[in-house]
């Protein structure tokens, strides 16, 4: 698996801070990252010639300097994206994102006002929120909506649809939960081959929804529902960008916390990437399968977490859905 000569994207997480306290979210509340950092960090990726950076946190509009970080990044000539809850947003700094910002991914975790409370515990109102997203949606090129999957997500999938379908993102993204929690390990393959059918019935009509982190893509047992339903690891764990943590140091991917060095070219050439990249510590089944290249077998911030070692099996790698996929035709991503 060859990994470009520089990262497609940098992720720069300028902020541990955030309003809400959503029970998936295992990022440290660091401090702000100061403002000459962040610079640093814009200028050595301009200096690469990297196209796109990422702004994110914690919730990175909390940031004292975000009118400087997201004006120079726009400055620089990146294209620039932004992670955000988009809540309390004022017109200022609502012009500023308008402003600045290419494309923005914005958390859903509720579909009314209780069910985002409950889960985000957040106390601005749900109605600001979406009205944010709409003045959002208005202004900028592109706007994606991101909602974890939590244990109920299934039996409330269906409720999201028409707030979904108001927006009208130009992709839905469900974010598997990257967790050791007890209830997080309890979403098994038959969880997510339900949460499948969802996906693809709602594709079906026109929403394009799908899972945008790393998952096995022959758990459902075909994978050309794969191919339709999940992203794949393609942005995770290194293989086209990197993250800068707010400790200063650059990590493969959000949840996997290997420091990498503290330069984008210093981490670029880590060694650990290139174990990443490799296939020879994935069951035998993914080495035959055609779309390794998209699904890299899984999430390795998961298999860490379940296995001791990121050069190990996602958790929800399951042999018998393997051989059933690989027995259909499939054409290669």
């Amino acid at each position: 698996m060859k990994r470009p000569s520089i990262p497609l994207e940098i992720v720069i997480e300028i902020t541990g801070k955030c309003r809400l306290v959503c029970p998936h979210c295992t990022g440290p509340r660091t401090p702000h990252v100061p403002w000459s950092d962040i610079k640093k960090t814009l200028d050595e990726a301009k200096d690469l010639g990297i196209q796109t950076v990422r702004i994110t946190g914690g919730e990175p509009l909390l940031h004292p300097d975000i009118h400087a970080v997201l004006t120079y990044a726009k400055a620089k000539k990146f294209s620039v994206l932004l992670n955000t809850a988009a809540e309390n947003m004022t017109p200022s700094l609502l012009k500023t994102v308008t402003t600045n910002v290419d494309a923005a991914l914005i958390s859903l975790q509720g579909y009314n006002a209780e069910t985002n409370t409950t889960y985000t515990r957040s106390r601005s109102p749900f109605l600001d929120k979406i009205r944010n997203i709409f003045v959002l949606k208005a202004y900028l090129p592109t706007l994606w909506i991101a909602t974890v999957i939590t244990p109920t997500f299934g039996r409330s999938f269906s409720k999201f649809l028409p707030l979904i379908r108001k927006i009208a993102p130009a992709n839905w993204a469900l974010f598997r939960a990257i967790s050791e929690k007890e209830e997080v390990k309890e979403m098994d393959l038959a969880f997510y081959r339900t949460l499948t059918l969802n996906i693809m019935k709602a594709r079906r009509e026109n929403i394009n929804v799908t899972i945008g982190n790393a998952i096995p893509m022959c758990i459902t047992g075909n994978l050309e529902t794969g191919k339709q339903a999940f992203i794949g690891a393609a942005f995770d764990d290194g293989h086209v960008r990197l993250v800068r943590s707010t400790e200063g140091f650059f990590k493969p991917s959000y949840f996997l916390e290997t420091n990498l060095g503290d330069t984008i070219q210093t981490a670029w050439a880590h060694p650990f990437l290139n174990e990443l990249d490799q296939t020879d510590y994935l069951p035998d089944a993914c080495q035959h399968c055609p779309v390794l290249d998209t699904c890299r077998g899984g999430c390795r911030a998961m298999a860490l977490r379940a296995n001791g070692t990121a050069l190990s099996a996602d958790p929800l790698f399951d042999l018998t859905n393997a051989k059933k996929a690989l027995s259909k035709p499939c054409s290669a991503r």
